[in-house]
């Protein structure tokens, strides 16, 4: 069965968008103010986002590399 490269191209498109959008989303949340005065504790919420953006990230790189050797065997 052959692989039809325009839909892996295409998937990958769509990933490489998704890569985007959720380092912006990151980088947003990265760059929120934070006053070390506050016990650290208030700051799980803010952790937890960024982590969550963090394995948005892995999973759609990870779905591009594993497409990426579909395409191109080694």
């Amino acid at each position: 069965m052959d692989i039809n490269d325009t839909t892996v191209k295409r998937i990958i498109k769509r990933l490489f968008n998704t890569v985007i959008d959720e380092e912006t989303k990151l980088r947003k949340v990265l760059s929120m103010e934070t006053n070390n005065e506050h016990p650290e504790a208030l700051f799980s919420g803010l952790y937890s986002r960024a982590e969550q953006h963090l394995e948005q990230i892995v999973k759609a790189q990870n779905k591009i590399v594993l497409l990426q050797n579909l395409i191109n065997p080694e």
